[in-house]
């Protein structure tokens, strides 16, 4: 069996790191699309609660899945 190295001990870290965020965001997704769906059955005039879930949502969405950081990052010089 090979010996992994710091760096790839590190990578592998990150990874799962990044995958329970990710797990974490998409239940929050969930269960906040469930209240969307509930709050619309139930008072449709309640368009302000509406409205906040969705643009929470979407910033959640921006933030985790479509990685806008990374456009405006300074690029690690790699040696």
């Amino acid at each position: 069996m090979e010996e992994k190295t710091i760096d790839e001990k590190a990578l592998e870290e990150k990874k799962l790191e990044a995958f329970r965020v990710g797990a974490g965001v998409l239940i929050l997704l969930a269960v906040m699309t469930i209240g969307e769906f509930w709050i619309g059955a139930v008072a449709s005039a309640w368009w302000a609660p509406l409205l906040s879930i969705a643009v929470l949502k979407a910033f959640f969405v921006m933030r985790d899945y479509m990685h806008l950081g990374r456009l405006f990052a300074v690029e690690e010089a790699e040696e």
